[in-house]
C-alpha cells in the first residue's frame, strides 16, 4: 500500500479476537493495548460491547468501531423484511415501479408470532408448498426447520409456548443440535425456494462481503472475493428433516464433516462459480446476474438508510448470503453483522486476511489514500452518495461507449461498478496506488 508521512505514526488497537483480524493488525505494525486503555485508534469489538463503548466513552475523531449502533435493522431477518416492505410501499407511492420489484428480493416472509394469522391465510393459498422457519436472530443454522403440513408448525408453536425455560423446542423430526443455546422468541417463516440452482446436484448459497463506511451519506464497497457454500448431500424435498441437505451454513456442514458423514467439497471460490456459470449460460447472463445482486445489496441498504443511527466513528463489514434459484434469480437470505473471519483452511485464511487488510486500507487510519479511489485492493466502490458506474478501457466516463462490447458482454447502458468473482489482482492494484500516491507526495514536497 502507499506510504505517507502520516502512516509513520504507530496506531493502537483493541481486539478481543485471536483470529485473522489480530494477525492483520499486528502485521501492519499496530500496537495492541489492554482493555482498560482508552487510548486506541480501532476497537474491533463484538456487537454486544458496542453500546457500552459508544455510551461510556467520548470518542476522539480518529477512533473507529466496527458496527453501527442499531445494525440489527439490517441484520435481523424480521426487521430486514419489515424495512424492505416499507421501502416497497414508498416506491409504489413515488411511482418507481422498476425499483419496486427489487424490494421483493427476500422470499415471502412472515414474522412469528406477530404475523401468524397472516401466514396461515397465505399458507392456505398454496397447498403442498414448502416453508422454512428460522430464528430472527440466530447463527450457525440452529433452530431452523422445514415443513409442508401446517400441523407441524402448530405442534412446534404449542410446544414452544409450553416450554418451561422459554427456549425453542427441537425442530419437528430432528433432535437438538450440538451446543444449541436458548433461542430468541421471534422467528420468521419463509416460502422455501423449492427449485434452487444446484452444483453437482447439491444446494448452495453465495457468501460475499459488503463494507459500509457511512450511511448518511451512503458509501458502500463490495469485495470481489467470496465463496459458494454447498450442502453435504444431494438436494431432495423427500427429506425435510435433514438440515444437511437444506441448510448450507458452514457450521452445519463442518459438524457433519467432523463425524465423517459429509463430503469435504463443501465450498468453492466465487471466481470458480462465476467461471462455471459463464461456461453454462454465457457472460452476458452472468453479468446481468451480478448486476442484479449488486442492486439487491443497494436496495437492502436503502431500506435501512433512514433508520440506522449514523455515526462517524462506525463502519461495518456485512456478510451477505444469496441463493440462486433454477432460473438464476438471486434471493437474499440474510445479512450478517459479524461474518466469521476465522479461517477453515489456508485458502480461506488468505481470503479473509486480504479482506481485513483492504478494509483497513479503506478506513485510511494511516493516511495513505486521498479519498478519490474507486478501487482499493479487493474492494470496488459501489455507491458514493449515488451509484458508481464501471469505466471501460478507452473511456474516461462511464457513459462513453466507444466499445459497446467488452469480450462477449454488451454494455449498451451504464453498469454498476461491481466485479464479484472477477480476477482479484489486488497486489498489482495496490502497487499502482502506491506509485500514484508517492508521485503526489513528491509533487507536494
Amino acid at each position: 500500500m502507499p506510504t505517507s508521512k502520516k502512516s509513520k505514526k504507530k496506531l493502537k488497537f483493541r481486539c478481543d479476537f485471536s483470529t485473522t483480524i489480530l494477525d492483520v493488525l499486528r502485521d501492519r505494525g499496530w500496537w495492541q493495548v489492554g482493555e482498560d486503555d482508552d487510548n486506541w485508534d480501532l476497537f474491533w469489538c463484538e456487537v454486544t460491547q458496542l453500546k457500552a463503548t459508544l455510551d461510556n466513552l467520548r470518542l476522539n475523531t480518529h477512533q473507529r468501531v466496527p458496527h453501527f449502533r442499531n445494525h440489527y435493522e439490517l441484520t435481523r431477518k424480521n426487521l430486514l423484511a419489515r424495512n424492505l416492505k416499507r421501502l416497497k410501499r414508498l416506491y409504489i407511492r413515488e411511482g418507481r415501479l422498476d425499483d419496486v420489484e427489487l424490494c421483493d428480493c427476500m422470499p415471502l416472509t412472515y414474522e412469528l408470532p406477530n404475523e401468524y394469522l397472516m401466514f396461515v391465510e397465505e399458507y392456505r393459498k398454496h397447498p403442498g408448498a414448502t416453508w422454512i422457519v428460522k430464528p430472527a436472530l440466530g447463527s450457525q443454522g440452529r433452530g431452523i426447520f422445514l415443513f409442508q403440513r401446517l400441523k407441524d408448525l402448530i405442534d412446534w408453536r404449542s410446544s414452544k409456548e409450553t416450554h418451561a425455560s422459554g427456549s425453542a423446542p427441537p425442530a419437528p423430526g430432528a433432535g437438538p443440535l450440538e451446543g444449541e443455546q436458548t433461542q430468541p422468541d421471534t422467528y420468521v417463516v419463509q416460502r422455501y425456494i423449492e427449485k434452487p440452482y444446484l452444483l453437482a446436484g447439491r444446494k448452495f448459497d453465495i457468501r460475499f462481503y459488503v463494507l459500509v463506511t457511512s450511511f448518511l451519506p451512503l458509501k458502500v464497497w463490495l469485495a470481489r472475493e467470496g465463496f459458494a457454500r454447498l450442502s453435504g448431500y444431494q438436494f431432495s424435498l423427500n427429506t425435510l428433516s435433514d438440515n444437511r441437505i437444506h441448510v448450507t451454513n458452514m457450521a452445519v456442514q463442518l459438524r457433519s464433516m467432523q463425524k465423517g458423514s459429509c463430503p469435504k467439497d463443501y465450498k468453492r471460490s466465487l471466481r470458480h462459480l462465476r467461471e462455471f456459470l459463464t461456461a453454462q449460460h454465457g457472460a452476458e447472463v452472468v453479468e446481468s446476474l451480478v448486476q442484479r445482486i449488486a442492486n439487491i445489496v443497494l436496495t437492502s441498504l436503502h431500506s435501512v438508510q433512514q433508520v440506522i443511527m449514523q455515526d462517524r466513528h462506525c463502519f461495518e463489514l456485512y456478510g451477505y448470503d444469496i441463493l440462486l434459484d433454477a432460473d438464476l434469480r438471486p434471493w437474499l437470505l440474510e445479512v450478517n453483522a459479524s461474518p466469521s473471519l476465522s479461517a477453515t483452511d489456508s485458502e480461506d485464511y488468505l481470503l479473509k486476511y486480504n479482506l481485513v487488510a483492504d478494509l483497513l486500507n479503506i478506513l485510511n487510519l494511516e493516511g495513505r489514500l486521498d479519498g478519490t479511489e474507486r478501487r482499493v485492493g479487493g474492494f470496488d466502490l459501489l455507491w458514493n452518495n449515488g451509484p458508481v458506474w464501471k469505466v471501460f478501457p478507452g473511456t474516461t466516463d462511464c457513459h462513453e461507449q466507444p466499445h459497446p462490447t467488452v469480450g462477449s458482454v454488451n454494455f449498451s447502458s451504464p453498469r454498476l461498478n461491481v466485479f464479484l468473482g472477477c480476477l482479484n489482482d489486488r497486489n498489482a492494484q495496490l502497487r499502482l496506488l502506491q506509485r500514484a500516491h508517492n508521485k503526489q507526495e513528491m509533487l507536494r514536497d
